[in-house]
């Protein structure tokens, strides 16, 4: 009899692992200041809801606001340096056009003295034939200076100042970030919780002294998932797809409705937290990690509508089911015997909370075998208040337990 009691005691614990560590996990977002700084303004307070953009808190912003109008103030100037010095080009080209005539009435004038002296005619006098030699080449420097005058004026009006009123935008952008910055706006959208600030005080910039918690909306998928963590031993009997119970404690009532819902492993971490190494000084000691850690699997729920009852962080048991023995066991009668365990100990879980669960189909997923290479297995679990539910099918491709889940509305059993 003791012999029968110890292989009953096994075959439950072994086959049907439980984890009293599941959890139901959320994110936050830490928020903390751009620029450390006196906060001059809080807008929100804990427990309100914020969408993105929406403005959190403010700090000082004087220095900013200085650099902006200097900024502001700096274009201002280099746009009307521009100004002047299209001006300039405009001078400059009216000059080099006025050097321009003076050179060729320079040389207009020399070339009638030139001929007079080649006609060796009376009116022709060599001082005049020198004065007009020397306007010309006064003229052709004037001429050269007035061009020079011109392209500097160009540079200056077209490449100089550009560059210049470009640099100052920059800088003006830079200094409206950092006056940005002053102010600082929520990224998610969720619910405002953990507010630390208050006017007057510093606002910190470091990641681990948050001024405030944003907890953020979870998404579809992510408000059905339950992490859960089970033994190592129990690491050869868990697979994806496999059935599994869980009861939150913070879904505990009196009439136990709806405190124990369906859901499937989605996902099985490989690795096993204990054994991770991190940079140090010091050589490992595996003595000082004598406590073992735990196969953690992500559970999903079978309904998302369930997604409702679970309260993010909150504690929760979960139990898995085997229903797919290999190797020799498989559909003998031991096999028998240990789903006949695993009904009755689903059993017992129904009656915990038989007010608020009718099963229409439970027991399919743990008696029905097939030796055929595709298998789809289907659990249905139909709440009172609730009808159709979307259809969750999990497909066995092949000898391994490897499932593969895929879901459709309006289904029939299968």
């Amino acid at each position: 009899m003791g012999v029968h009691a110890l292989a009953v005691f096994f075959a439950v614990f072994y086959y049907y692992p439980k984890s009293f560590t599941g959890i139901v996990p959320f994110k936050t977002v830490p928020v903390v200041a751009e620029n450390g700084g006196t906060v001059t303004e809080v807008f929100v307070t804990g427990g309100d809801r914020v969408k993105v953009g929406d403005p959190l808190f403010s700090t000082e912003s004087a220095m900013e606001q200085a650099k902006v109008d200097h900024a502001n103030r700096k274009i201002d100037e280099i746009k009307s340096a521009i100004k002047a010095a299209h001006l300039e080009v405009e001078t400059a080209d009216a000059a080099l056009d006025a050097a321009k005539t003076g050179l060729n009435q320079a040389e207009m004038t020399l070339a009638d003295h030139e001929e007079l002296k080649m006609k060796n005619s009376a009116a022709f006098q060599r001082a005049r034939l020198e004065r007009a030699i020397s306007q010309r080449d006064t003229s052709v420097a004037d001429v050269k200076a007035a061009k020079a005058k011109l392209e500097a004026a160009k540079v200056q009006a077209y490449s100089t100042l550009p560059s210049q009123l470009a640099s100052a935008k920059a800088t003006l952008e830079q200094a409206e970030i950092e006056l940005k910055k002053t102010r600082v706006y929520s990224l998610v959208d969720g619910v405002v919780e953990q507010v630390t600030l208050h006017v007057g005080a510093r606002a910190a910039q470091a990641a681990m002294a948050p001024a405030m918690v944003i907890i953020p909306d979870r998404t579809q998928k992510e408000g059905s998932r339950v992490v859960a963590g089970f033994s190592q031993v129990s690491r050869t009997e868990l697979y994806e797809g496999m059935a599994a119970e869980i009861a939150c404690e913070s879904n505990f009532n009196i009439a136990m409705y709806h405190t124990v819902l369906p859901a499937r492993i989605t996902r099985i971490q490989k690795s096993i937290s204990a054994g991770q190494m991190a940079p140090s000084g010091r050589l490992m000691e595996p003595g000082e990690r004598a406590k073992r850690g735990q196969v953690v699997a992500h559970l999903d729920l079978v309904y998302p509508e369930h997604q409702k009852y679970l309260v993010p962080g909150s504690g929760c048991i979960v139990q898995a089911y085997t229903t797919d023995l290999k190797g020799d066991m498989a559909g003998g009668f031991t096999s028998h015997v240990i789903s006949a365990l695993g009904v009755i100990k689903q059993s017992a879980c129904a009656l915990k909370h038989g007010l608020g669960w009718r099963w229409e189909l439970v027991w399919q997923d743990l008696l029905t075998k097939s030796k055929r290479a595709n298998k789809v297995k289907t659990i249905k679990f139909l709440p009172k208040t609730e009808s159709k539910p979307i259809k969750q099918t999990w497909i066995r491709t092949g000898s391994a337990r490897e499932y593969h889940r895929r879901e459709q509305p309006n289904w029939q059993s299968e």
